[in-house]
């Protein structure tokens, strides 16, 4: 997503830069491009990295701040697009947004851990270890301790295979 999130920017942006006959065309293919890599990969991204990360103890807290972030930085580049795109002319500014998306595979690249095939605890522990804070642990044990504990329910009856039932 990333990788053709930049190569679609750079497109605009030289398109922009270099003013040819076709660059309505490409500017709008390349806008297009974009807006298709961004819905496949980082746009949902945003939503369900954070869901997959967080701990359950902790899951509400981080994804209010999670959606706080995500909203304040989509603010702030609305509200000062047209300015800087301006000051720098707006084939630059596409050219740096290009930039802007291969430093974020990089930092992605480097610490974003593969979540697949792992549970929330297996996150827990994954985060405390590479962190070195253990407070998140503690506090999930801490929840554990305090659960009221039930009686045990009978168990049911389950069915072993299929030549039972019948």
């Amino acid at each position: 997503s990333l990788i053709g999130m930049t190569v679609s920017l750079a497109v605009v942006g030289m398109a922009l830069i270099i003013d040819s006959g076709l660059g309505a065309g490409v500017v709008i293919t390349g806008l297009a491009g974009y807006l298709a890599f961004f819905s496949i990969g980082m746009g949902p991204g945003a939503w369900l990295i954070p869901s997959e990360i967080f701990a359950n103890s902790i899951r509400a807290k981080a994804m209010s701040v999670s959606t706080f972030l995500n909203r304040a930085t989509a603010t702030l580049m609305a509200s000062t697009f047209l300015s800087t795109a301006h000051a720098m002319g707006f084939g630059q500014f596409f050219l740096l947004l290009a930039v802007i998306c291969i430093l974020v595979l990089a930092f992605l690249y480097k610490f974003l851990p593969e979540t697949k095939g792992r549970s929330l605890e297996d996150m827990s522990f994954f985060f405390a270890e590479i962190t070195g804070d253990t407070s998140v642990l503690e506090a999930e044990a801490e929840l554990v301790r305090q659960r009221p504990q039930t009686p045990t329910q009978p168990a049911s009856p389950v069915v072993a295979n299929a030549a039972e039932v019948i």
